[in-house]
């Protein structure tokens, strides 16, 4: 989990954009992502098959266009809100407010079928998928180089193209619209099951009458299976050129704390109770020692050792970073 995060950079344009799954002329002005490796990293096995995609955004709309290769194209759910990733899917997650714990996820199958979703904050800190939440005025459209669900013929890929409104994603006084050289946190998933040909159809591959487990494909690597860890997608980078975007300065005392809350965690699990000394935190030389001279450091633990608060402030950057055993945090830089 310590990987730095991926940076797309998403260029501004000015002309309208069809969605209709296929790659119009004006997509040729962005950039394709890298490919889609393991949820847990580099180490793990290469994806069978190529997973990338393209950023344009307006005043309007955030644009996203994603290939996916896949010999055996097929969907089973058609209803709204139904738990798309029961059959193989794409996913967007979207982050908007650096501040806030509230993101959403976009899930979609072969059949264009969405679910959509906003999530308070993480379900490791008590958040619950808000499913009634919809994306309001959403374009999104599927084009299938090859047949659906048809297992006679093998086929090239499917593309996912969609037009995500602004004002749809403005909650808790988030942002209406970006402006160039925002950043909003982003990732990108791809949910894949394997199968078997069963009269005709396709059916998930099964041992023990239990369909094995799905494989987890995604832009930017969490380090573990769990895409809920929004502190470990990647950015969008909303840009008015052509400049390669880097990694937004405020990454690097993110990164900090966090490192801390997961280690003051594992310290908790290992000996019942927070720590107010950092030094004694399993990993201290590894993953803190380097950097910590860089912060100035206010750390609050409760007499019983159940509560801790952490206050991370740059020297150099006046950026300040607050956050506790229970996931909340803040900034000062938003």
């Amino acid at each position: 989990m310590q990987s730095p995060p991926l940076v797309y950079s998403a260029l501004k344009i000015f002309e309208p954009i069809l969605i209709d799954g296929k790659e119009d002329p004006v997509w040729q002005r962005a950039p394709w992502s890298s490919e889609f490796i393991d949820i847990e990293g580099s180490h793990q096995q290469t994806p069978s098959y190529s997973t990338r995609f393209k950023m344009l955004w307006d005043d309007n709309n955030l644009y996203i266009l994603a290939v996916l290769q896949e010999p055996h194209i097929w969907a089973t759910l058609k209803q709204r809100d139904a738990i798309i990733y029961q059959d193989n899917d794409f996913e967007v997650f979207i982050k908007p407010k650096h501040s806030a714990p509230w993101y959403y996820e976009i899930e979609v199958n072969a059949l264009n079928t969405i679910m959509d979703l906003m999530m308070p904050k993480p379900y490791r800190f008590g958040g619950h998928a808000l499913l009634q939440w919809d994306v309001k005025n959403l374009q999104s459209a599927v084009h299938i180089e090859g047949s659906l669900n048809s297992p006679k013929d093998i086929d090239q890929q499917w593309t996912v193209e969609m037009a995500i409104p602004f004002a749809s994603l403005a909650h808790f006084a988030g942002p209406q619209r970006p402006s160039p050289n925002d950043y909003w946190r982003i990732n990108f998933s791809r949910v894949q099951w394997q199968h078997d040909i069963f009269h005709d159809s396709y059916v998930k591959k099964k041992i023990d009458n239990k369909p094995l487990p799905e494989n987890n494909w995604v832009w930017s690597p969490i380090g573990v299976i769990n895409m809920h860890l929004p502190e470990r997608w990647g950015f969008l980078h909303f840009s008015c050129d052509q400049e390669p975007a880097q990694l937004p300065p405020y990454y690097r005392i993110e990164k900090m704390a966090w490192n801390i809350h997961y280690l003051q965690n594992i310290h908790k699990h290992k000996h019942q109770s927070f720590t107010s000394d950092i030094k004694l935190l399993e990993g201290y030389d590894d993953f803190l020692a380097e950097d910590i001279a860089k912060y100035d450091i206010q750390l609050t633990v409760s007499e019983n050792g159940q509560f801790y608060h952490l206050r991370l402030a740059d020297k150099m950057l006046n950026y300040i970073f607050t956050i506790d055993n229970y996931g909340n945090y803040t900034t000062n830089y938003e």
